[in-house]
Formats: C-alpha cells, sequence, structure tokens
C-alpha cells in the first residue's frame, strides 16, 4: 500500500530538494510482530519483491500497520531512490473500460536486503 509522505502527496514536488532531504529515504512501514516474525530489525534494509520486480526499502516497525500490510511513505523518482520506485512492484494494466490506471493492492514478500 502506497501513502502520501508528510513532505509529498505522490511524486509531486520531488524536484524540490528541500522536501526531498525531509523526506531522507524510501521506507517499509511493518507491523512489529511481522518484523518479528521474518527476523528483521527497525532501520534495516530490506527488499520488498513480487514476480514483477525489487525494490529496497530501509525498514520502520510499528503497530500502526495491520499485520500482513506493509506501506511505503510517498513516493520517489527512480534518480531519486537508490534503486528502481514501488512502481517496479505494480502492474501496467489498464482497466477494461476506458483504458485507465488501475487502482489495486498489490502482493508483495519481504526479506532482509544487502
Amino acid at each position: 500500500m502506497s501513502s502520501p509522505n508528510l513532505y509529498s502527496l505522490n511524486s509531486s514536488s520531488n524536484e524540490r530538494e528541500d522536501l526531498l532531504k525531509k523526506k531522507k529515504t524510501a521506507y517499509l512501514l511493518m507491523n512489529v510482530e511481522d518484523a518479528l516474525a521474518k527476523n528483521l530489525k527497525d532501520l534495516q534494509q530490506v527488499l520488498a519483491f513480487n514476480e514483477r520486480g525489487e525494490v529496497n526499502f530501509i525498514l520502520k516497525t510499528t503497530t500502526k500497520v495491520p499485520r500482513g500490510v506493509v506501506v511505503t511513505e510517498g513516493l520517489f523518482w527512480n534518480g531519486n531512490s537508490r534503486t528502481s520506485s514501488v512502481n517496479a512492484l505494480t502492474s501496467q494494466r489498464l482497466t477494461d473500460r476506458a483504458s485507465a490506471s488501475t487502482l489495486y493492492d498489490v502482493k508483495v514478500d519481504v526479506r532482509g536486503g544487502e
């Protein structure tokens, strides 16, 4: 699930260096219990992946995210991230009516990163 970041709703304002510095890096929020079950630690580098691709994040553990769900805050352009953006995990399929972008949940798994 992607949610807004305090400093950007989506990729808007990603050209502003002052806001990028405040965002720091791409974080992945995960429930504390899920992280423990995967032997992952707060602020550890992790890899979210599925059949479409993989993206590196810094893990933030929290009780604010339900078990079984991970959340990315704000979007980073590829040039502002260490790897590809979260869009590497999503489908490019268009809707069957009107050929618009789809709204979807994306299934990913998470493991410790390099």
